[in-house]
C-alpha cells in the first residue's frame, strides 16, 4: 500500500515503514505535526520499523525537530535516517545529538545497510 500527503510519501515493504520526503520540503512544527498525525494513521495502531529518506529534504525548524524526536517516536520501533553523502547528513545529526529520540534512531547513506540497521531489530 502506497499513500502520499502533502510531506511525505509512505509505504509498507517487508514490515518497514518507508517515509520519503518530497522534494524540496521544508519542515515547521504545522508540517511536523501533520506528518506525525499522517503517519500514525497510516500504520493503523501497528507499530513499525521506519526507513526515513531525507535525501529530498530542505530544511527542518528546531522545534519542528523537537516534535519529531518525541511525539515522531510514537509507535516507531527504531528509526535509520537515510541522507547524502554529501549532504554528511546536517539535519539528521543535529536531531539525533540535540533532540534524542525516544527509539534507536541511526544516520546512514546506503539504504542497505539502513536495512541491516533495522532488522536487527526484527530478531
Amino acid at each position: 500500500m502506497f499513500k502520499s500527503e502533502d510531506y511525505v510519501h509512505f509505504w509498507i515493504d517487508d514490515d518497514i515503514l518507508h517515509v520519503v520526503y518530497k522534494p524540496n520540503t521544508v519542515i515547521d512544527l504545522k508540517a511536523a505535526e501533520s506528518i506525525v498525525r499522517d503517519r500514525i494513521r497510516f500504520q493503523n495502531g501497528r507499530p513499525f520499523l521506519i526507513l526515513c529518506d531525507l535525501r529530498q529534504l530542505k530544511t527542518v525548524t528546531k522545534p519542528a525537530r523537537d516534535y519529531l524526536a518525541m511525539q515522531g517516536s510514537n509507535m516507531a520501533l527504531a528509526v535509520a535516517l537515510i541522507v547524502e553523502k554529501s549532504y554528511s547528513g546536517k539535519i539528521s545529526k543535529i536531531f539525533i545529538n540535540t533532540s534524542q529520540p525516544s527509539v534507536p534512531t541511526r544516520e546512514f547513506t546506503e539504504i542497505s545497510k539502513a536495512l541491516d540497521f533495522l532488522n536487527s531489530y526484527l530478531e
